[in-house]
């Protein structure tokens, strides 16, 4: 029984190692941890409105952020940009709605509500994790629309 354990331990750790490279096998314990880091970053950054803090715990030093609205592209401008945009909209909500991981990226879509009673906004956020922190985001926001042709949600 003991030694079933270890080769089924050793398999996966080989997975998450990546010593099949040539082979599409993925690993779903290394794309879980990931979607379990960028879910407690989000939490913390955004839905507990605590950006700094989550940036220092849970994204690298040199973190890339691709969202056009932050200047410079860095960590340091994305924790501005997030205080910032708290301290602007004190009541704003985020909520993640669902979350897919791959290797090493995680989506998550999710929704804001700028102001209580306020229309929310679609957000899709792109990121992209290695040795456990996180290096690099994308994200593409939508604002509601009013009398959109297409009855499905956003959501």
């Amino acid at each position: 029984m003991f030694k079933a354990k270890l080769v089924v331990l050793a398999v996966a750790m080989m997975c998450c190692m990546g010593a099949h490279a040539g082979n599409k096998v993925s690993c779903q314990p290394a794309a879980e941890a990931s979607r379990s880091l960028v879910v407690a970053f989000y939490k913390q950054a955004l839905v507990d409105k605590q950006p700094r803090a989550a940036f220092e715990r849970y994204v690298s030093a040199d973190f890339i952020e691709h969202k056009p609205d932050v200047p410079d592209g860095t960590r340091t401008a994305t924790v501005k940009f997030l205080d910032d945009l708290i301290k602007e909209l004190p009541d704003a909500r985020w909520e993640i709605l669902r979350t897919v991981a791959e290797q090493d990226l995680v989506f998550l879509h999710a929704r804001f509500f700028p102001a209580a009673g306020a229309a929310p906004y679609a957000i899709a956020d792109l990121f992209r994790v290695k040795d456990g922190v996180i290096v690099e985001h994308w994200d593409v926001v939508a604002p509601h629309r009013d009398g959109q042709p297409n009855p499905n949600s956003r959501f």
